[in-house]
């Protein structure tokens, strides 16, 4: 009898645990965030990508990340869904330039499957909003070189 309630009991934790994962759950777009993605999907369509985002199971959240330095994650799930969080601490300094940089970073991954690439010209600066963070280049994503670096991005 006692085996019986242990297995129960072990059961319905599982049931639990599993119940509060955000897989399978319906995906959120933060109004914030929607904003971004629609001009991700507008900068696609003038460079002649079409992306629909009814077909993309994704959610995007504004939230801490634990991990210190990190401005935002693509997480993937099993099920295929997708969900771009962006650090709340680092978002509420950012302007809106460097916003849009982070989310379309993350729509990058997200959406387009691109990894990261820290390929940088004679002067160090980075030649793709997929940079790591990590590298030697330096991220100098601005007015004037805006419309290059969305044509890197959208490269097919």
């Amino acid at each position: 009898m006692k085996i019986k309630k242990i297995n129960i009991t072990l059961i319905a934790i599982c049931l639990i645990l599993g119940s509060c994962s955000k897989e399978n759950e319906t995906k959120i777009i933060e109004a914030e965030l929607q904003i971004y993605i629609d001009l991700f999907v507008s900068e696609a369509s003038d460079r002649a990508i079409e992306i629909d985002m009814s077909e993309i199971n994704l959610g995007a959240y504004i939230e801490n990340i634990e991990q210190n330095g990190t401005l935002g994650q693509c997480i993937s799930y099993s099920d295929g869904s997708k969900e771009i969080v962006i650090d709340e601490r680092s978002w509420e300094r950012l302007d809106d330039l460097e916003k849009e940089y982070v989310v379309f970073h993350e729509l990058g991954h997200c959406v387009l499957d691109r990894s990261h690439d820290n390929t940088q010209d004679n002067n160090g600066t980075c030649q793709s909003i997929m940079q790591s963070g990590e590298g030697q280049c330096q991220s100098r994503y601005n007015l004037n070189n805006r419309s290059q670096l969305l044509e890197e991005l959208f490269k097919s």
